[in-house]
């Protein structure tokens, strides 16, 4: 089990920065809860609120240590513990509400989510937080990066993963908890706007969603798409992004509500 947060950390955590008080209202508008459990539960973000706002208890479980002693720093005096998310150390029937955001990418889902569907009560909510990365941050690039970024990315997930769509777990996540036994699934869309001039977590977003961008698809563009990439991610270009007056991002969440229980 991993010793040291993943490579992902600063993109994830500029994430939560750019967008805190959407994120949180997300978990604000989640099904009142009793007992709620946080897996994996990174670095507390999300655990910090739903401790504030669950009237029972919390337990927030992850497999790496790094991530664990952050959670404990964010939710002191709650329940932080190192578990395996294929095998969590509860008993069938525990929470009220199990709550898992963009973390089935690195796991197995039919795996993980057939775990949360155990330790739900019948009547309880397990939520998911999920992304798809063809569509999941929209940025004014030039149209030719708009149509060859995403090829780029489908071959990134097929070259990495061997599957075409494991960047885009929100696709199939529907399928996935149909398959766990869930007798209601609901899904809700959340679109988060930021306009330029974009403040400073945004720009940090932004500055990381490209690197991370850079890492994932530069290698597969065509040459005079790299060429493009580099030109509108030059901090100090005229016509960067982050340079364009007027321009927009948006930044596309999915939420899964599912319960054993058809409602």
């Amino acid at each position: 089990m991993a010793k040291t947060a993943p490579d992902y950390d600063a993109y994830q955590t500029s994430f939560h920065d750019a967008f805190r008080d959407e994120l949180y209202g997300i978990i604000d508008a989640l099904p009142a809860a009793g007992d709620a459990l946080d897996v994996p539960c990174g670095n507390g973000f999300y655990s910090r609120r739903l401790a504030e706002r669950t009237s029972g208890r919390l337990t927030a479980v992850d497999s790496n240590d790094e991530y664990l002693r952050s959670a404990r720093a964010a939710v002191t005096g709650r329940a932080v513990r190192k578990a395996d998310a294929y095998q969590l150390p509860f008993a069938d029937a525990t929470f009220d509400l199990v709550w898992c955001a963009q973390s089935l990418i690195s796991l197995d889902p039919d795996r993980a989510v057939r775990e949360m569907f155990r330790v739900v009560k019948p009547d309880g909510v397990v939520a998911v937080l999920e992304v798809d990365e063809f569509h999941r941050v929209l940025l004014p690039w030039p149209p030719e990066l708009e149509a060859a970024i995403p090829r780029a990315v489908y071959k990134a997930s097929v070259l990495k993963y061997g599957d075409a769509i494991k960047l885009a777990p929100s696709r199939k996540l529907r399928a996935v908890l149909n398959r766990a036994g869930f007798g209601s699934v609901r899904r809700t869309t959340h679109p988060f706007d930021r306009a330029a001039p974009f403040d400073l977590p945004t720009v940090t977003f932004v500055e990381r969603h490209v690197e991370y961008l850079r890492s994932l698809v530069y290698a597969r563009l065509p040459a005079p798409m790299r060429k493009a990439f580099d030109r509108v991610t030059d901090a100090g270009a005229a016509g960067s992004l982050y340079r364009l007056p007027g321009a927009e991002l948006i930044c596309i969440n999915a939420v899964y509500l599912a319960s054993p229980w058809a409602k």
